[in-house]
């Protein structure tokens, strides 16, 4: 009769050891953020290890974003913001390589809406901004590829800060991000790309000064209908890996 087998158990670093326990407390609430931290010598004292285990550890939580140093290099636990969790959405959606087809319907359904809902919840400081990056693409060469994908970014960056809402925030910084690389192969071969683009802009800022969400929303529909027309022209598979 053969025995029950049990699966091996497996022995980790210290430093992981000394990670996970730090990030148990932050997402168990325990440790909130901004607050500090132990110095790295008491941490050692508490987990009985050298500072160099220690070390290691509070550098793998800075690298994941969940720790940073404050005041006088004081170790305090983050305070994520919408672009930084934005930035590991959009890589672990680049990483499992998703589509151009999948990258722009998620933008046609998520942004029209959005811009609905900016526009009645937006003031006077941004519409502003929205204004200084519509601006800023007007004053644009046109043979200027990389500043007019700036431009174009932003205005979904700064347009994102209008909605009071850190998941749509997060969502619409993310989708920014996945498209920026690509919209330098679209600017350089779609018609007056820089032109459509403005025309877009101010149509939505208009919407938008106006508290008219309706209209808001459809200028933004037509703006991301034009980025597939962009992609058409760029010759872009829709299947092929958008980064």
């Amino acid at each position: 009769m053969v025995s029950h087998a049990f699966t091996p158990i497996k022995k980790e670093p210290a430093y992981l050891k000394v990670a996970r326990a730090i990030e148990s407390d932050i997402r168990s609430r325990r440790l909130e953020p901004g607050d500090a931290l132990p110095t790295e010598m008491d941490l050692s004292a508490q987990f009985d290890l050298n500072r160099s285990t220690v070390r290691e550890g509070i550098r793998l939580l800075e690298q994941q974003g969940l720790i940073e140093r404050g005041e006088a290099k004081r170790l305090v636990v983050a305070s994520p913001n919408a672009l930084s969790l934005a930035k590991k959405a959009s890589q672990g959606m680049a990483f499992s390589g998703v589509t151009f087809r999948e990258v722009w319907e998620a933008l046609a359904m998520i942004h029209p809406p959005a811009a609905r809902l900016a526009a009645q919840r937006c003031d006077e400081a941004l519409i502003q901004s929205l204004e200084e990056v519509a601006d800023a693409l007007e004053s644009v060469n046109e043979k200027d590829d990389a500043a007019t994908v700036k431009a174009a970014t932003s205005f979904f960056s700064v347009l994102a800060e209008a909605l009071d809402n850190r998941v749509l925030a997060v969502t619409l910084h993310a989708m920014t991000q996945l498209i920026e690389a690509s919209l330098g192969r679209v600017i350089d071969v779609a018609p007056q790309a820089q032109g459509r683009i403005l025309k877009a802009q101010r149509n939505i800022i208009r919407a938008m000064t106006e508290r008219n969400g309706e209209d808001a929303s459809l200028w933004m529909a037509r703006h991301i209908e034009d980025l597939k027309r962009g992609y058409e022209a760029a010759q872009i598979d829709l299947s092929e890996r958008i980064l």
